[in-house]
């Protein structure tokens, strides 16, 4: 069984305090497949929960739960969002090659729509200057560009949660500011009515490690255990920790066959060889091939049934090979992944089973792209002076026959202060490329490289 998931965070540091109410002995939570589910406060290192003295709104222990879905919701958007799924898959191809400068020669899997979500929310916290600098950065314009960035976020969260093709994709937003703290109106209204996040106070000052372990178990809970710990620091100058969740679930539409599975020699980034499991497929596939690579779709959705987008699916990863002596990196920063060709083509497919599991600072990276704001006032989500100080995302993914299995966990930290015509040939015995992505606009949600196969475990 596969899934894609992912989870963002956001924490802020101070150290003024005020009261809290009594603690509640369970807390709720959405899963992936809609229920909800409660668990015991015992569950979680006995965490210290409260309410804040916040008259105003629904009190901050009550959950918000998105709507529910049952039926597909496809990812249509007006011309103007539109332009807005070009200019984040330019976010997601500029992060990733800056990404990439620091992690050469290394193995990567990192989600652009996940931190995309979470500075969305973060812009709501900012100074006008920060939350400026993020809207342009993910590429909205003009005296309206933090309305149009959350009702654009909100279009994709309804979406990207609903039924289609047997995938499962949700995705689920935490606010858990300090005990004492007041989260502003402003903030906490977009944050539950446009990013439908869950709002509750944890005790930083007094119990920061089991704090850090209640925003562990929810985190684990929305990725299915693909991500059991965030590679965050909870102190107590913290005073708001902002998560976004993401899960992805789907197998092949083509069938792959364990049977088809043998041993064979994969080529290493240093020119080692190793045996791997290869996988092997000879079906009809959207490919092409150019001077440069190699590149081939696999549809994510029901096996020998109808999928959605009039046949052609809602999901699917792109497998690129770069030709013989042609750098990754390069080919990789070279694609153009919002004019992609393919040509319906009978393909010999063979490529590893592989894994990844990693974890990336992010922040430098933010800089060079133009956010430098909050990293020195992020002054309007509650009524304690912070910063932001990091921000991680830590990934997982494993793809084998029966599909992809994949996480990521952004965590932003602030603190106080046609017929097939012939048969092509593609093995993948060398440092490859992919992505995943939303068909129907081309929206990148996962990008990654390869240059060793190795496998992963959620429990290590």
């Amino acid at each position: 069984m596969k899934k894609n998931q992912l989870v963002t965070a956001l924490v802020v540091g101070a150290s003024c305090l005020g009261l809290f109410a009594n603690t509640p002995m369970n807390m709720q939570v959405w899963l992936k497949n809609g229920e909800q589910q409660v668990f015991e406060i015992d569950q979680v290192d006995s965490v210290t929960f409260g309410v804040a003295q916040q008259e105003e709104f629904k009190p901050l222990n009550d959950w918000t739960f998105l709507p529910n879905n049952n039926r597909p919701v496809p990812l249509s958007l007006s011309n103007e969002q539109i332009a807005y799924v070009h200019t984040g898959n330019d976010f997601a191809k500029k992060s990733f090659s800056l990404i990439n400068q620091s992690h050469d020669n290394e193995n990567l899997f990192y989600s652009p729509i996940s931190l995309q979500i979470a500075l969305g929310l973060c812009a709501n916290g900012a100074s006008s200057k920060g939350s400026k600098e993020i809207a342009t950065v993910l590429g909205f314009q003009g005296d309206n560009s933090v309305e149009e960035m959350n009702q654009y976020f909100n279009s994709v969260i309804l979406s990207l949660n609903s039924p289609i093709d047997s995938v499962i994709l949700k995705v689920n937003n935490a606010i858990w500011p300090v005990m004492g703290a007041i989260v502003k109106p402003s903030f906490l209204g977009v944050a539950r009515d446009q990013y439908y996040a869950t709002v509750r106070h944890l005790d930083y000052v007094n119990e920061p490690t089991a704090s850090k372990d209640t925003i562990d178990k929810w985190a684990a809970l929305m990725t299915n255990d693909c991500i059991k710990r965030l590679n965050i620091v909870i102190d107590n100058f913290t005073t708001l920790v902002i998560n976004n969740a993401c899960y992805f679930k789907a197998g092949w539409h083509v069938d792959i066959r364990e049977s088809m599975t043998k041993n064979d020699t994969f080529m290493t980034i240093d020119g080692n060889k190793q045996i791997v499991d290869m996988m092997h497929s000879e079906d009809t596939y959207f490919y092409t091939q150019t001077d440069d690579y190699q590149m081939i779709e696999l549809t994510y959705g029901y096996k020998n049934e109808i999928l959605s987008n009039n046949g052609m699916g809602s999901y699917s990863m792109l497998l690129f090979l770069p030709s013989e002596g042609k750098s990754l990196n390069e080919t990789f920063d070279a694609i153009n992944w919002d004019s992609i060709s393919l040509k319906r083509t009978m393909v010999d497919l063979k490529f590893p089973r592989f894994g990844i599991k990693s974890s990336l600072s992010l922040v430098d990276n933010m800089k060079d792209m133009g956010i430098s704001n909050i990293f020195s006032s992020y002054p309007f989500a509650v009524n304690m002076g912070s910063v932001v100080s990091d921000i991680v995302q830590d990934t997982y993914i494993k793809v084998d026959e029966e599909g992809t299995e994949a996480a990521a966990v952004t965590s932003i930290v602030a603190a106080g202060s046609a017929l097939p015509s012939s048969t092509a040939s593609m093995k993948v015995n060398r440092p490859f490329g992919f992505v995943i992505r939303e068909k129907t606009t081309g929206m990148l949600l996962f990008m990654g490289k390869v240059n060793v196969v190795k496998k992963v475990s959620k429990d290590e």
